[in-house]
């Protein structure tokens, strides 16, 4: 009963949206036809020619002053509908051609960029609703902002068209402004040469008030450029607005086909996280609760966010935070990946495989501990507790409180400039894919039959599996198999290189496979599976490892293959965006998509598919998008650690890129063994490596294997973005005892290196003379 009464309240306040958004657009009309038809009935009537000749005769008194006013009041003229073409002749007449030139030019882009946007901000949103119902309209509008580089530039060739109305004309229609600014700028280039210099010719400015001034050869000239510019501009817009209306009709059948073969969820389904207990449900209220309502879409979004994972949830917030109108749009839980089966999780289910091991390792510090027990149901709930109290952060509620509008459902587009979200329209200025990637699901006969995990479903075990297969020995496989091997499991890596952690330091990922081995996991490296089958509660695997083929058993399978982005049933055909399979959304340097309109965000479109570089890239994206920024990807520097026990942390590039792309470079390599903490602590296995530029101390990689790596790098990493040398950071005085100090005493072999021999004897010859 309840129930049915809020939905009622609620379509109450839709309706009312409605017409509210209806009328406003409406007034915004009236206001601009009374303002247009005050201007016109003022230019019939007043002597406006008389006053503007007036004004110029005043701006000769101005002196060099002069050029600036005729400037900033032609930018006033093009809004007020003031005839420009007697300002572009009086320029001519009292400047002369080059200054005058140069000021009317400035003059009448401005003023063109203003009406634009006075147009565009009126009545854009209005136009667009309009055309929006009519699907031969709405392609032609999309056309017209596909080729509007074109079409400003030719219109602004040709002299037959309205200056101040074209203004505000394009205005209403989809051609972005940049394209029109720029456009604009060369296309006025020869009409306002010609103007200028035809008023330099005149005699008076009497002259230019009545029109008679003659342009000779000259004029004739212009007249011909003028009716092909014309001609062409006829015959092109023509032609793109039949082949608008063919795309048009076949965008209608090509996007209809793939709702028919394979239907869309919608944000009514529920999502089911499991165990089922009071911790998940916890989860699921904040991160996608059951009794949600999408609200009511806005008339238009500065942006649509398309998934609300890391990458997502950070272009939503500071977006709104700067006040953006946006829109968020996910279709399962809130904070991806990250969140719910992925860093979160992780760190907390190897959080305790570490105290396992410290417990194992206790007389080696004095400690006698008499029995061990793991708990593994216990260690799972501890990380649905923790996952589910962090999940406030995330949660629907407080992004909504943050200003945002968020949407439960399964997002398409539907045109270049709208998203679909169960059933509501979402129109943007700009939009964000930020859908992420998923677990990839390896083509090995019988797996799927057998049944598998993935980092989506190993973190809802409540059972220990007593033997584990691990398949890939890349850094997740690495981080689940080790904390696993700790629990109780005995896990078995596969892997298909001759060691692991392959894209790692080689001598990094010989530290962590040589801890695998000492703690009692099993590593079939160069090796391939073939074949699962099931049987009596357990899994064959059939494969091959360094030539010899094998089978074993095992009570559960992990995938740990590589990652698959997110990009089918989002319509991106229909939005003009490319895309593969393998690698995601294609980007440009700025994060655009082949829709200017439309960027990525993430690991949807990163090679780095880390949480930390989504956070870098969606604030990249905020401020390309918003703000037309130039940040670009290529200068983010991208750290990442594999949290292993030891960490490896790595930032730039490594011994093995250098020697492949020829770049000679210097490596100072301080070993733990000499570190003095690391020694207190019973942590020698590892050591910090960095890399500089021959004969620089420019920093262009490091790896570092430590037990805390990840957050001793953060010093390497800050002084490669701040374009700190290695010899700054052996000045750094650091806490002692801390491990970082191997960092430090890198910096201090690459200062031995200062001292040469000759350098040295020096020394030693004026120390010995002033002593």
């Amino acid at each position: 009963m309840m129930k049915n009464y809020f939905e009622k309240k609620e379509q109450e306040k839709r309706i009312l949206r409605c017409l509210y958004a209806d009328e406003r657009g409406a007034v915004k009309i009236i206001l601009l036809l009374v303002i247009a038809g005050a201007l016109v009935t003022a230019l019939w009537f007043l002597p406006v020619k008389q006053y503007l000749i007036g004004m110029l005769e005043w701006t000769r008194g101005l002196g060099a002053w002069g050029p600036v006013f005729v400037a900033a009041f032609y930018i006033l003229a093009c809004v007020l509908f003031l005839p420009g073409s007697v300002l572009t002749l009086g320029a001519g007449f009292l400047f002369g051609v080059p200054v005058g030139f140069l000021t009317v030019w400035i003059g009448a882009n401005l003023g063109a960029c203003v009406a634009f946007l006075v147009g565009r901000t009126i009545a854009r949103d209005w136009v667009a609703g309009k055309v929006e119902g009519n699907s031969k309209f709405a392609a032609i509008d999309e056309a017209v902002g596909r080729e509007g580089f074109k079409i400003v530039l030719l219109l602004r060739l040709s002299p037959v068209f309205p200056f101040n109305l074209l203004n505000y004309a394009l205005g209403l229609t989809r051609v972005s402004f940049r394209n029109y600014a720029l456009a604009s700028l060369i296309g006025m280039l020869p009409g306002i040469l010609m103007y200028v210099y035809f008023g330099s010719a005149a005699r008076s400015l009497a002259e230019v008030t009545a029109g008679q001034v003659q342009g000779g050869m000259a004029g004739q000239i212009f007249f011909w450029v003028g009716l092909v510019a014309t001609v062409a501009v006829a015959l092109f817009v023509t032609r793109i607005a039949r082949k608008s209306l063919k795309d048009a009709e076949a965008s209608v059948q090509v996007s209809a086909k793939p709702l028919q073969e394979r239907p869309l969820p919608t944000f009514s389904e529920t999502v089911d996280v499991l165990p089922h207990d009071e911790l998940n449900a916890k989860l699921v209220a904040n991160l996608h609760p059951p009794d949600w309502v999408n609200p009511e879409p806005a008339e238009r979004y500065n942006l649509v966010v398309i998934g609300a994972g890391t990458a997502g949830l950070v272009t939503a917030a500071g977006a709104a935070g700067l006040g953006a109108k946006v829109a968020l749009v996910e279709r399962h839980l809130m904070g991806g990946d990250c969140l719910n089966v992925g860093c979160v999780p992780s760190k907390t289910v190897i959080r305790s495989a570490r105290v396992v091991r410290e417990i194992q390792e206790a007389a080696n510090y004095g400690v006698r501990v008499n029995g061990l027990e793991v708990d593994f149901p216990a260690v799972m709930e501890r990380m649905r507790r923790l996952r589910a109290r962090i999940s406030n952060h995330d949660s629907v509620h407080r992004f909504k409180d943050l200003g945002v509008d968020v949407f439960l459902g399964h997002a398409r587009f539907t045109a270049p400039d709208r998203v679909e979200v169960d059933g509501k329209k979402l129109r943007f200025k700009k939009a964000v894919i930020a859908s992420g990637t998923r677990a990839a699901r390896p083509n090995i006969k019988g797996l799927a039959e057998a049944g598998f995990l993935t980092n989506e479903t190993v973190f809802s075990l409540t059972e220990r599996p007593k033997r584990l297969a691990v398949i890939g020995g890349g850094p997740i496989g690495c981080e689940m198999a080790q904390a696993f091997q700790r629990l109780g499991s005995q896990v078995f890596l596969f892997h298909n290189h001759d060691h692991i952690l392959d894209r790692e330091d080689r001598d990094a990922a010989e530290i962590i496979q040589d801890r695998f081995i000492r703690e009692g996991m099993k590593l079939l490296l160069d090796s391939g599976v073939s074949e699962v089958e099931s049987g009596n509660g357990e899994k064959i695997i059939h494969f091959e490892a360094n030539g010899v083929k094998d089978s074993m058993a095992v009570d559960e399978i992990l995938i740990s293959a590589g990652r698959v982005p997110n990009v089918e049933n989002l319509g991106l055909e229909i939005a003009g965006v490319e895309y593969d399979s393998k690698k995601g959304v294609h980007v440009d340097d700025y994060l655009r998509t082949t829709n200017p309109h439309i960027f990525a965000a993430g690991d949807i479109c990163m090679n780095y598919k880390f949480t930390h570089t989504a956070d870098a890239t969606a604030r990249i994206v905020i401020q390309n998008a918003l703000f037309k920024g130039s940040k670009k990807l290529s200068a983010l520097i991208v750290p990442w650690t594999t949290f292993t026990d030891p960490e490896v942390a790595h930032v730039g590039i490594d011994e093995a890129v250098a020697a492949r792309t020829g770049m000679a470079v210097d490596t100072y390599v301080r070993p733990l063994q000499g570190v003095d903490r690391a020694v207190a602590d019973g942590e020698e296995e590892g050591f910090v490596k960095v890399l500089v530029e021959k004969g620089k101390d420019k920093i262009v990689g490091a790896t570092i294997v430590a037990s805390h790596a990840g957050e001793m790098l953060n010093e390497i990493t800050l002084a490669m973005v701040g374009k700190l040398g290695l010899a700054t950071l052996s000045g750094v005085i650091h806490s002692y005892p801390t491990q970082a100090e191997a960092i430090k005493q890198t910096g201090d072999a690459y200062n031995r290196t200062r001292l040469t021999p000759f350098v040295k004897k020096a020394f030693t010859k004026w120390l010995a003379w002033t002593k």
